[in-house]
């Protein structure tokens, strides 16, 4: 249905009405229940999710994300003209940093591909073990679960490789009054500083190390070594772009001279 200026601005005004509602039930929740109420949140997420469904391709929808973006550019939040509808809706209503005002929109982004509707949110994000669950999984792209492989596949071959390390050590540190060999597991981490000459003066080991600490230490391996590959990869792909080149332009020569 073709609408006159009159007709979306009442369309709009009524829209940013709600979106204003729900920041001052957002703001309720943050006083009194931040982090402690998922119920409450999902229930907000729910409601932008039914705002989404009502702009999106509705005959005012450019008034209605014009009239966010000013009022979010007043507020001295970065918009771009790309950003997207549910992105808006998140910063409006919640004023997050960016990292929540990712996860939030990411996840809304998996409920419109699903076709879930704001009454049906809180329950579909519970029954899929709720928002961060969603955003690891379904809320990733296929470039990010392929990093994700190639990580879990690189941390099993760092495992490997510190097995065949151990009679072969970089080092030996004299024992410590910190850690008992009883208290510590399968590995421990040490505290080194770096120096100029890329050695390291290895100070102290770490009491206490946890599976978690251990996990994280060596995922940084292996994210390490996955970089080292790539960037190898990235000056041999140059390299043979250079070759191709000059042979291109020899190539070339020859036809003009023969």
């Amino acid at each position: 249905m073709r609408l006159n200026s009159a007709q979306k601005d009442v369309i709009v005004s009524g829209t940013i009405g709600k979106l204003d509602e729900l920041v001052t039930q957002r703001n309720a929740w943050q006083v009194n229940l931040y982090d402690k109420s998922n119920k409450a949140l999902y229930t907000l997420l729910g409601d932008c999710l039914d705002v989404y469904w009502s702009i999106k391709g509705s005959a005012a929808e450019k008034e209605i994300l014009d009239g966010i973006k000013i009022t979010l550019k007043a507020r001295g939040t970065e918009v771009q003209s790309s950003t997207p509808v549910l992105t808006l809706l998140v910063k409006y209503v919640f004023n997050a940093e960016r990292r929540r005002a990712s996860t939030y929109s990411r996840t809304l982004r998996v409920a419109v591909n699903e076709k879930i509707n704001g009454n049906g949110f809180a329950e579909w994000v519970a029954k899929h073990g709720g928002i961060e669950e969603i955003t690891n999984s379904k809320g990733a792209t296929e470039e990010t679960l392929k990093k994700r492989a190639m990580i879990c596949n690189k941390v099993e071959e760092v495992k490997d490789l510190l097995i065949g390390r151990v009679d072969k050590p970089l080092s030996i540190v004299p024992k410590t009054n910190l850690v008992l060999p009883a208290d510590s597991s399968e590995y421990t981490l040490l505290l080194g500083k770096m120096l100029p000459s890329g050695e390291t003066k290895v100070l102290s080991v770490v009491p206490n190390s946890s599976s978690a600490m251990l996990d994280q230490a060596i995922r940084k391996i292996a994210e390490a070594l996955i970089k080292q590959i790539e960037e190898f990869a990235h000056k041999e792909s140059e390299k043979l772009a250079e070759e191709a080149m000059a042979k291109a332009v020899n190539d070339a020569m020859y036809q003009m001279f023969a």
